[in-house]
């Protein structure tokens, strides 16, 4: 009996790569997670300097540094943890497998939903009409 170490597949650059859609996501969850942590910093700075004016004025480069910082390290550590990871990979494999309909599936939902907006709209409109007539003729007893 031979005991040969399982070989690694090797990914073909069409075949789907669920890593490379967790790592994608991590990254794209990283950059907004900088925006927002950017935006939040100015803000809380903004409103500590309304409260404590010594602290200074925000300086925008040193909000965004710090949101940005704070991003990058909150990113490193949930990329690092496998079990996120794995569940990041999981949901592109899910993902991956969904039959999604087709153009003609939904242009004929599309309109469908058009239509049912419009004729909901439109009972709604005839039922304001209605009650705004009846209190107009009730405030005019």
């Amino acid at each position: 009996m031979s005991t040969s170490t399982p070989k690694k597949k090797h990914v073909v650059a069409g075949d789907f790569d669920p890593k490379r859609w967790a790592h994608l996501v991590f990254a794209l969850c990283g950059f907004m997670t900088a925006w927002v942590l950017s935006n939040l910093v100015e803000d809380a700075w903004a409103i500590t300097w309304s409260y404590w004016p010594n602290v200074g004025r925000p300086v925008p480069l040193t909000a965004n540094s710090i949101g940005i910082v704070l991003a990058l390290v909150g990113t490193i550590i949930a990329w690092r943890r496998e079990r996120w990871f794995t569940f990041v990979s999981e949901v592109a494999v899910e993902v991956s497998q969904v039959t999604w309909p087709t153009r003609a599936e939904t242009r004929a939902a599309t309109i469908v939903v058009i239509v049912i907006t419009l004729i909901c709209s439109a009972l709604l409109s005839g039922m304001d009409l209605f009650w705004s007539g009846v209190t107009d003729w009730l405030y005019g007893i």
